[in-house]
């Protein structure tokens, strides 16, 4: 195996209710939040990063530094600087639970993030995700250290390894990206970038109901990883003013609602700007609302419920 250029991987743990996991054996269990690295030639290293709760209670906005997990299996794997490795985050409840969620990275912009039908849920998101957390223990597979797996898809304990479970024993190597095709979307985002982390709950609704956004990841070329709370701000991107209106243009993230507000006195905080405009559902493209009888002189901020 060739070794790559090396920089070291420096996280440190932020203080907004992300909380490293006490030395000791793989812990999974259904609600623990799995993180994976893997690139074709190289082992899948998997890490058991605690309950998913960390990342659902931050407020939104906030943003912390995640480390709960073994930089040195990674370093010693892929090398220091992880450009073009992929990573994957994924969770689940027990299907046996009243309200059920899965979550699952996806790269951003995502326009197609989508409930599944129950029998779609269990079988495609929760089974999958249980067996990344539970084969390895079932085919005793030795840790690589406390809440970590280093395996060889291509050796002894190949069965218990992410690339073999997702592709279903080597058949659906081609949609590995997308949880070897179980996933509504591609789940594997390449270092270094950003990608969503989304709740995805069986639905019998149609049209689907989009998926609960829980926050942004963003990876650093030279491993550093964050999360941030909530759905990302959006961006004014025009406006335009004809025949006494003003269209504001913006972005937006699938799910939600989005407002226009208006004010021509700078100083209230935006939360106390007059609505004047939406909804508008999130659809993850770039969408528009309008103002009429427009006053003189004026300020525009895009608001998302919830």
């Amino acid at each position: 195996m060739t070794t790559r250029m090396k920089k070291f991987l420096q996280l440190a743990l932020a203080a907004s209710g992300l909380t490293a996991l006490a030395a000791g054996a793989w812990p999974y269990q259904d609600g623990d939040v799995l993180l994976i690295f893997r690139e074709s030639g190289y082992n899948d290293v998997e890490f058991d990063l605690g309950n998913v709760g960390q990342f659902l209670h931050p407020p939104n906005g906030s943003s912390a530094v995640v480390t709960n997990w073994d930089l040195a299996l990674v370093t010693n794997t892929f090398g220091g600087d992880l450009t073009g490795v992929s990573v994957i985050l994924a969770a689940t409840e027990s299907w046996t639970n009243t309200i059920k969620t899965a979550w699952l990275s996806g790269p951003l912009p995502n326009t197609t993030a989508y409930d599944v039908t129950p029998s779609a849920w269990q079988a495609n998101l929760w089974s999958i995700i249980n067996a990344i957390g539970t084969r390895p223990l079932i085919y005793k597979v030795p840790p690589a250290g406390p809440s970590s797996y280093s395996i060889d898809p291509a050796g002894t304990y190949a069965v218990a390894s992410y690339d073999n479970i997702v592709s279903g024993d080597g058949v659906n190597t081609a949609s590995l990206a997308r949880l070897g095709g179980n996933a509504p979307f591609t789940v594997e985002q390449i270092v270094p970038g950003s990608f969503e982390f989304w709740g995805i709950q069986p639905s019998t609704t149609q049209p689907k109901p989009p998926d609960n956004l829980v926050g942004t990841f963003t990876i650093t070329a030279d491993g550093t990883l964050t999360f941030q709370a909530g759905p990302p701000p959006s961006t004014i991107l025009g406006l335009t003013v004809s025949g006494g209106i003003s269209s504001v243009s913006f972005t937006t993230t699938v799910g939600g609602q989005y407002w226009l507000a208006a004010t021509n006195q700078l100083g209230p905080p935006v939360s106390q700007w007059p609505v004047v405009s939406g909804p508008l559902p999130g659809d993850g493209r770039n969408d528009s609302l309008t103002q009429t009888n427009l006053p003189a002189n004026g300020f525009y901020s895009i608001i998302r419920t919830p």
